[in-house]
């Protein structure tokens, strides 16, 4: 049937008879001749039929259609389409309470489902979304998943694949990973920016954990730190898809379904016992991919729509890729300036004792932040139990202690040699006490600052020579200006002889007689 306007014309500005109209319209002549009496008996002409549309024109032919409709009570179409989500509930049990709900004017099953069919279509409507050049790069894993075996046992154990898609050209990168965690999804991801050769503005993930810490309706994703950190390094924005919500991210769960079907498929009968054997396997089978003429783009390839739109628009990568590192949120520094990972304790500055710092661990350094501001970075140390401890972040009065132990101390005096190093060896000779000697060795170095170390060196040797190893000594004569006085020697009380008196027997006396004698 041609539209209800042309039949109207064909009646109105023409002799032709009912039956001929019919023929040219398609329609039974009945029909012809019951229009023709309703225009008539109207008093409508073409001019007033021409200006309106065929729904206008039925309306006021077919008056009976109308008149024949009943009218019911209808449902709020939202609330059944809620209760039909709920388990067990079907569209029958929501038709008997809404028909024993009502005394009057509620329609039968068949037009229930009939309308609530035309609702669920209204509000399913799909958009199809257009993603700009160089915007979107979408990420997901499979969950068909490729597996790798093991050549002394045989037993085959499933990795993952992880899949990655340009929004505008739909280029396809996919990588084989040991699991979903974040090293291997960090790796992927790094993988993926040298396959493109460039960064997009945005990543959508799935809301995996390595990906989305944790979600809520006020705050929305708070994302990983590592991965957040790999973000920014690449000057990408991180915008994970909402739960459920798989339209989000239609492009890659369509580039998943071809990644199932054109790699994993043609796999599916080959054995691998790694995955770098199995990765080497996947990039051919991308390269002919993405070199592969799609219908819905006019017969170009992705690598084709890639080179003309996305490739343009990407952001340059960095100098160097971005190297992995976890990280320790929330850490409360300890009372003695310290936080622990992996059991080695770094220092951090003192006055941070009790606040909560982030702690970046990477393969090569340790690095410690306070609002975002580095306070500390320390080599990556294995030692359980070890400490990494830098002179600058203690306290005044603990650096004294930790520069003043006893083995730095006498290693001080060692290095200063000469009367010095000969003092300290004199001093322990003498009191046998090594507290005493780290004591002394204490005072000559506040002495050495205060009076110079040659100075030093002359009083200890002068204190040496008059058999005086007391640092009171040392001091007095440097606070009297006599380190370099003259040594006096006085003459021994033995070298004068002895007086003669009847009390004395002499030296002849205490002599031992020859044999014989």
């Amino acid at each position: 049937m041609k539209s209800l306007k042309d039949v109207c014309r064909l009646i109105l500005t023409t002799p032709l008879s009912n039956r001929r109209i019919a023929d040219a319209t398609h329609v039974s002549p009945n029909t012809v001749c019951r229009y023709r009496e309703v225009l008539s008996e109207k008093g409508l002409d073409w001019e007033a039929i021409g200006a309106l549309d065929d729904q206008e024109i039925d309306r006021r032919l077919n008056t009976g259609r109308s008149q024949l409709l009943k009218a019911f009570i209808e449902p709020d179409w939202n609330d059944i389409d809620r209760e039909l989500r709920k388990v067990g509930v079907t569209i029958r049990l929501l038709h008997e309470e809404y028909a024993a709900s009502l005394t009057s004017g509620a329609m039968s099953e068949s037009e229930f489902r009939r309308r609530y069919e035309k609702h669920r279509r209204a509000h399913g409507l799909v958009m199809r979304q257009i993603h700009p050049p160089g915007e979107s790069l979408f990420i997901d894993y499979s969950g068909k998943r490729p597996s790798i075996t093991d050549s002394a046992t045989g037993i085959a154990t499933p990795v993952e694949l992880f899949v990655a898609v340009m929004g505008a050209s739909r280029k396809t990168f996919a990588l084989a990973t040991d699991s979903q965690k974040l090293p291997d999804f960090i790796e992927a991801h790094t993988q993926a920016m040298r396959f493109f050769g460039g960064s997009t503005r945005y990543w959508v993930p799935d809301n995996l954990k390595s990906a989305v810490t944790k979600r809520s309706k006020d705050d929305g994703a708070l994302i990983n730190a590592t991965y957040s950190e790999c973000a920014r390094h690449y000057e990408v924005l991180v915008l994970p898809t909402r739960p459920r919500r798989p339209k989000d991210k239609a492009s890659v769960e369509v580039g998943v379904l071809v990644a199932q079907r054109w790699v994993l498929a043609r796999l599916r009968n080959r054995v691998f016992y790694s995955l770098t054997e199995l990765n080497a396997a996947i990039r051919a089978l991308l390269d002919t991919l993405n070199d592969r003429p799609m219908r819905s783009a006019g017969g170009k390839t992705r690598n084709q729509l890639f080179a003309d739109l996305d490739r343009p628009a990407l952001t340059p990568l960095p100098p160097q890729p971005y190297e992995f590192a976890d990280w320790l949120l929330n850490v409360r520094v300890g009372q003695d300036y310290l936080v622990m990972v992996d059991e080695h304790f770094y220092s951090v500055p003192f006055h941070l004792v009790g606040a909560k710092v982030n702690v970046r661990v990477s393969p090569r350094e340790v690095a410690v932040l306070h609002r975002d501001r580095r306070v500390a970075t320390h080599p990556r140390s294995h030692q359980k139990g070890g400490y990494s401890i830098l002179a600058e972040h203690r306290p005044a009065a603990h650096r004294v202690f930790a520069e003043n132990k006893p083995a730095s101390l006498l290693s001080w005096a060692t290095a200063q040699g000469g009367a010095v190093h000969a003092f300290i060896q004199h001093h322990i000779e003498r009191h046998r006490q090594p507290t005493l000697s780290v004591r002394a060795c204490q005072g000559l170095r506040r002495m050495a600052e205060q009076y110079g170390m040659a100075r030093l060196q002359a009083a200890c040797g002068r204190a040496n020579a008059i058999g005086a190893p007391s640092v009171h000594s040392v001091e007095s004569m440097l606070q009297r200006g006599l380190e370099n006085a003259p040594v006096a020697v006085d003459q021994a009380a033995n070298d004068t002889p002895m007086p003669t008196h009847d009390n004395v027997r002499g030296a002849e006396y205490f002599q031992t007689p020859d044999e014989g004698e």
